[in-house]
């Protein structure tokens, strides 16, 4: 009779068969996807391309497929499907994908406030090139366009392809939204007080404003004037320095919130979005109070 110890050695010999199995015939769909696609690349012509661009059409599948390229191991569910047709869906979501994400870039375009800061207005054209440029059916990986506009909370940089234009694109509506509770000439002059080059520099034209603006509601203060002068700037030191650096973030999410809660901000990522700023503010304020001056960090 086979004991408990035994049939346990056997299933585990029996599991590690199946999945080699399982495995080796991944390689060979997986391989014959590689064939297939090179040759669709080539538009028939051969399935031998430049080691470059095998390694583009490689990199590509594996976005398709959500395959990590510098991983060796393959998603479960991959093993248990047909690989070309499991590709052709993914491949379709992709591309639905790409149609959404240049409907947000429209969007993003109509609602972004015209404030005249050179990196924005480049990236936001170069944006609408990657719809033109984009090959998701051969490099679906590749971003082509230039993005030189820094967001006041970067993307992963783990993203790629359309990924990475679609939460670029959700992040920059975020931003956009919120500017346009103010006008743009108390935009522009707390832009200007914060950076006087705000027009040529990479700069990020959200952050200035909504720093102001958790500024302001600490004070109890109408958030659209925006500009804050010295004697603003001394109330809120009054208020955060006797704080410690624990009761000081939980105060200014707090604020965070609240700020949102004035602007009627409902929606959850963009409430995320202006908190998660408070983490970001903390040090420069704590360096502000230990230089008595906050005059670098709320502006006016």
């Amino acid at each position: 009779m086979t004991d408990e110890r035994g049939l346990m050695r056997e299933a585990r010999v029996a599991d590690e068969l199946v999945s080699s199995a399982d495995e080796v015939a991944f390689q060979d769909a997986f391989l014959r996807l590689v064939e297939r696609r090179t040759a669709i690349y080539t538009m028939g012509d051969s399935t031998s391309v430049p080691t470059h661009v095998a390694a583009d059409l490689l990199r590509s599948i594996c976005f398709v497929l959500g395959i990590d390229p510098e991983e060796r191991t393959v998603p479960e569910q991959l093993l248990q499907v047909d690989l070309e047709s499991e590709f052709r869906r993914r491949l379709a979501e992709v591309g639905r994908k790409v149609e959404a994400a240049e409907q947000l870039w429209r969007n993003v375009c109509i609602a972004m406030p015209l404030i005249p800061n050179i990196a924005l207005r480049d990236t936001l054209t170069g944006i609408g090139d990657f719809f033109k440029h984009y090959d998701y059916r051969s490099m679906a990986h590749e971003v082509p366009c230039s993005i030189d506009y820094p967001l006041c909370h970067p993307v992963d940089s783990s993203l790629s392809g359309i990924d990475f234009i679609a939460e670029y694109l959700r992040r920059m509506m975020i931003e956009a939204q919120f500017l346009r509770f103010f006008e743009i000439a108390s935009c522009e002059r707390v832009l200007a007080a914060a950076s006087p080059d705000y027009i040529g520099l990479l700069v990020n034209v959200y952050e200035p404003v909504a720093i102001n603006v958790i500024g302001l509601v600490l004070l109890g203060e109408d958030p659209a004037r925006l500009a804050i002068g010295d004697g603003e700037r001394t109330a809120i030191a009054a208020r955060l320095e006797p704080l410690g650096n624990a009761q000081r973030a939980r105060a200014l999410q707090q604020v965070a919130t609240k700020t949102c809660d004035v602007l009627s901000v409902s929606d959850e990522d963009a409430r995320e979005y202006l908190i998660a700023m408070v983490s970001e503010l903390l040090p420069r304020i704590e360096v502000g109070l230990a230089y008595r001056s906050l005059d670098a960090v709320f502006v006016g």
